[in-house]
């Protein structure tokens, strides 16, 4: 159940700095920066875009890193 949870999507809500409407970014990737569904406007900077694509790939790696009561190792 815990592995299933880890594989969904998860998604962020970011207000608009102009229209204040909020916005669902369900994934960050590094050649797109976000914009405003309404407006237009750029709801991240490029330096917070590449962190939160830095981030997420770092959740991937560490999502992959077995459990070890799945290895069958005893506490």
């Amino acid at each position: 159940m815990i592995k299933q949870v880890m594989n969904e999507v998860t998604s962020s809500i970011i207000p608009c700095p102009e229209c204040k409407v909020k916005n669902r970014v369900k994934q960050f990737r590094q050649d797109k920066i976000p914009l405003c569904a309404k407006c237009g406007v750029k709801l991240v900077s490029k330096e917070e875009n590449d962190t939160q694509v830095w981030f997420s790939k770092s959740l991937k790696n560490i999502s992959s890193i077995p459990d070890p009561e799945c290895l069958g190792e005893q506490k």
